[in-house]
């Protein structure tokens, strides 16, 4: 499981086009946004390589100028354990 917080600075006119874009992609959530374009944003997604399709989905929205990570966490989950999954018929 992946988690990560990120700042997202947009052309302040297409903020809330933005902000709909974002909140029609799963897993993405956005928290705030402001005047000026900036949108606070986190992402779930399973694995690593879902994250970076999901970063350069948001960095590719019309309007957005810039992603900023801010904040990432990253752990398996009991249910994605390895030695679990080899233990299983």
């Amino acid at each position: 499981m992946n988690i990560s917080s990120l700042l997202i600075h947009a052309q302040p006119q297409r903020a809330e086009h933005v902000r709909a874009q974002l909140e029609q992609l799963p897993g993405v959530e956005v928290h705030a946004v402001t005047e000026e374009g900036r949108l606070i944003v986190t992402v779930e997604k399973p694995d690593d390589l879902e994250m970076t399709r999901a970063f350069e989905q948001l960095g590719a929205i019309p309007g957005v100028h810039a992603t900023t990570l801010v904040y990432h966490h990253s752990e398996t989950l009991d249910d994605e354990s390895p030695a679990k999954k080899e233990s299983e018929p």
